[in-house]
């Protein structure tokens, strides 16, 4: 019984630490809508919702690789711009000035070409079309080597950074020397989501005004050269097919309540089997 109170206790000091409000904070872009300025491919299409829908891209049932699951939104490179990027702008509603953490998921899957960009630059604007300021940059660093298979996310922490529209400017990996020494350009870019997070602090900054014109870019999106893509079309299945809302108070408390219960009950026990004892 004492083995099993010291691990309960163990869970609750690790869960709150998980827990910990010193994370991201609360999430303020789910379910948010955002415009894609250089298009997704038709084979990998964005419906308007896939990168702000708490939706995290895993491997399907019965398939072997992370691009089959329909969370992914595919950035060919035939789509970058002027620059070698892909841009995509998302509005979170109003302004806000307790910006903390902007996280970003990607796809590393080497053997079907895509894979990681070379860098994330997140910027903030308070109208769409207004001048925006860089709230950092993070370089991913990932391997391009052969049969690498694996989804990650990074986050950009920030102190009260202050904006209504984020602007993320992904940087095509494009070309690289590969581990038998020939030169290869990435094909694919897969994004599966993007969060934004708010340290709870804001409290003066009401609605703002915002231009209701969206960029070409919500157009048909233009088909991807075909020697770009040696991807199959997108399964319908998903493996990821559950909301996550990170950050959600309601599931914190649940947990907690959960914890709490099971502590008193084991507690009541142990007591229980003491009196037995005499």
């Amino acid at each position: 019984m004492k083995k099993l109170f010291t691990i309960a206790f163990s869970a609750l000091i690790a869960l709150s630490l998980i827990l910990s409000p010193a994370a991201e904070g609360r999430e303020v872009s789910y379910g948010k809508e955002y415009s894609l300025i250089t298009p997704a491919s038709s084979g990998y299409p964005d419906d308007g919702i896939k990168l702000t829908d708490g939706i995290f891209g895993t491997v399907p049932d019965g398939k072997s690789n992370y691009y089959s699951s329909a969370a992914y939104v595919g950035l060919n490179r035939s789509n970058v711009n002027e620059n070698g990027d892909f841009v995509i702008i998302l509005d979170l509603g109003r302004k806000y000035s307790d910006l903390s953490a902007f996280t970003i998921g990607f796809l590393n899957e080497t053997d079907v070409g895509i894979y990681a960009p070379k860098s994330v630059t997140f910027a903030l604007a308070d109208e769409r079309n207004g001048e925006y300021v860089d709230v950092g940059t993070l370089d991913t660093q990932k391997s391009t080597a052969d049969g690498l298979s694996e989804t990650f996310a990074m986050t950009l922490a920030a102190d009260d950074a202050e904006g209504r529209f984020l602007r993320v400017t992904i940087k095509h990996l494009g070309s690289f020397v590969n581990a038998d020494g020939a030169e290869t350009t990435a094909g694919w870019t897969f994004i599966d989501e993007i969060s934004v997070y708010s340290s709870g602090n804001d409290g003066t900054v009401g609605n703002t005004s915002s231009e209701d014109e969206r960029e070409s870019s919500d157009s048909e999106p233009s088909s991807p050269e075909s020697n770009t893509s040696d991807i199959s079309d997108v399964s319908d299945e998903s493996g990821a097919d559950e909301e996550i809302k990170p950050g959600d108070n309601g599931f914190a408390i649940a947990v907690w309540v959960l914890l709490a219960v099971s502590m008193l009950a084991m507690t009541v026990a142990l007591f229980a089997k003491k009196k037995e004892r005499f």
